[in-house]
């Protein structure tokens, strides 16, 4: 699984695991929650240290991610947070129009963190158009895949132990996804 972090940061801007802010050179994630939730899925964790920002199909992100996707082909899935979770959708959209076979070897999607972009931006049924056009229509089969999407902990959801209350919980959508992304 390929995990995208979110944008770089000075310190200050995001906590960390414990509610500390930190500097996040290389993108801000809980590294240690996405990965872990990698294992449970059965997949080997790959953190990209390039943060998000900005968000496009050529950002430094986009094209690390691209670059790996296409090197190693026991890739099947990627997890966005943030600043990474925007730059998802600038992915599949490159893979739908230049790559569109490889949209088959995906079988999950996970955002976190990135709510100006809809759910719907992220299924596998917006880029099969797409796709489709870039090869014979009639011999193009829909790609599949699972889509885990969460916007930000909700309000109600008690942050980990130790964290200091009031702490902003858009960094802590990796725990809440451990957690099974309850609404309290």
């Amino acid at each position: 699984m390929l995990i995208l972090q979110g944008n770089s940061a000075p310190a200050g801007s995001y906590p960390d695991e414990q509610g500390k802010n930190i500097a996040w050179p290389f993108g801000a994630l809980h590294v240690s929650a996405a990965s872990e939730y990698a294992k449970r899925r059965g997949y080997e964790a790959v953190v990209l240290d390039v943060g998000g920002y900005p968000q496009s199909q050529e950002s430094p992100q986009a094209k690390a991610a691209l670059k790996k996707f296409s090197e190693d082909q026991a890739v099947r899935a990627f997890y966005g947070f943030s600043g990474g979770g925007y730059n998802l959708r600038h992915i599949l959209d490159r893979l739908a129009s230049h790559e569109p076979d490889t949209l088959h070897r995906i079988d999950l999607i996970v955002v976190l963190g990135a709510p100006k972009q809809p759910k719907a931006a992220y299924e596998a049924s917006r880029y099969n158009p797409i796709a489709r056009k870039k090869v014979h229509p009639i011999k193009w089969e829909d790609a599949k895949w699972e889509l885990v999407y969460g916007t930000d902990p909700p309000a109600k959801w008690a942050l980990p132990k130790g964290v200091p209350p009031g702490t902003g919980k858009h960094m802590f959508g990796p725990e809440w996804l451990l957690a099974g992304m309850p609404a309290s």
